[in-house]
């Protein structure tokens, strides 16, 4: 997979707008302070996301972001240092109104998480 954000022809605006990436097994009524904060938008043909900083709101770009229509896969930006192609994608499958996957390869984070939207 390259580093661009990919097209989707499969309603991208079904995923726009605010997460919150959690545990598997979290409680989300009580959505936990420790949690990554995510946000998507579709641009035209395009599907892009960006890790929210919660302090500023500052949006930090994804280096991919994929959606199927059912499967949503996305890949964090590697450090100054590091290589982009050795960063593993976070893949998640639709269920329910929110996602549910773990990073590939699992490596040292073999760990099921979650997206779900932010109660209002």
């Amino acid at each position: 997979m390259s580093d661009d954000h990919s097209e989707s022809s499969y309603a991208p605006e079904s995923v726009t707008g605010k997460w919150h990436l959690l545990d598997l097994a979290a409680d989300e009524t009580h959505v936990p302070h420790h949690r990554v904060d995510l946000v998507f938008h579709a641009d035209a043909d395009q599907l892009r996301g960006a890790i929210l900083s919660r302090g500023s709101g500052t949006e930090i770009p994804l280096a991919s972001v994929q959606f199927d229509g059912d499967i949503l896969r996305l890949q964090m930006r590697a450090s100054r240092d590091g290589d982009q192609s050795e960063m593993p994608f976070l893949v998640m499958h639709r269920t329910n109104g929110k996602f549910e996957g773990s990073w590939t390869p699992s490596g040292k984070m073999d760990r099921g998480l979650k997206l779900v939207r932010p109660r209002q």
